[in-house]
Parts: C-alpha cells; sequence; structure tokens
C-alpha cells in the first residue's frame, strides 16, 4: 500500500510541476492523502511526506520563490531512497555487537545512474 502511495505522491508532484495542476490543487490532495502517514511503517515514504511537507512549509514562510520551491520539488523526482531494514551492518567485539541499518541512495538523472550508500 505505501509504494502505492508514494507512486501517488510522484505523480501528482509531476503534474504540479508541468503545470497541470495548481500548487494549491496539489496542496489539497498531499496533506489530504498523508495526514497519517505515521501510521505506516515505512521510513522511506515518511521522509518523502515530511522533506515535501518541509519545501511547502518554508515556501509557505517565504523562504523560497515559487521556482526555488519547483527546484526543491524537482529532486523528489529525480531521487529515489530504498530502505533495507533487513540489512544491516554488523561491527563489535566479543562482548558488544552493533547493528547499524543500511539505506541505499540511487538517482537517476536523465539516462544517468549513480550509486552511493549511506550508514545510519
Amino acid at each position: 500500500m505505501s509504494h502505492s502511495l508514494e507512486f501517488k505522491i510522484r505523480e501528482q508532484l509531476a503534474k504540479y510541476l508541468l503545470h497541470e495542476i495548481t500548487l494549491r490543487d496539489f496542496k489539497d490532495w498531499f496533506f489530504s492523502s498523508t495526514w497519517d502517514i505515521d501510521k505506516i511503517a515505512d521510513p522511506v515514504l515518511t521522509d518523502l511526506v515530511y522533506g515535501i511537507k518541509l519545501d511547502l512549509a518554508e515556501f509557505s514562510h517565504g523562504d523560497w520563490t515559487e521556482e526555488e520551491l519547483h527546484d526543491l520539488l524537482r529532486s523528489y523526482l529525480e531521487k529515489q531512497v530504498l530502505g533495507i531494514p533487513e540489512k544491516n551492518i554488523q561491527y563489535g567485539t566479543s562482548n558488544s555487537t552493533i547493528l547499524t541499518p543500511v539505506l541505499v541512495n540511487y538517482s537517476v538523472l536523465s539516462s544517468d545512474r549513480k550509486f552511493s550508500v549511506e550508514y545510519v
């Protein structure tokens, strides 16, 4: 279900960036569709939603022009983050072991693909 919502968010975001819908239309759809995001146990989706909410709040506060907002929001269409919760990096000594979750980031920009790994 969360993948479907993630796809819909990106789809609506693309419509706004292509001027097919207004910012008001996007915000109305976005906030009504994500008001209970904390009930969904998907950290990638949660990060996407809160990132967009932060950008919209900063725009409303006057921190960004609409053109700058477009640039910020466009990055959510250019970058995908995959969470791999069952994969951990294990390190430590014989007395203690620390498991660190790994997030794999990849972005697809035009035909260029870039890969990176973040350790959290």
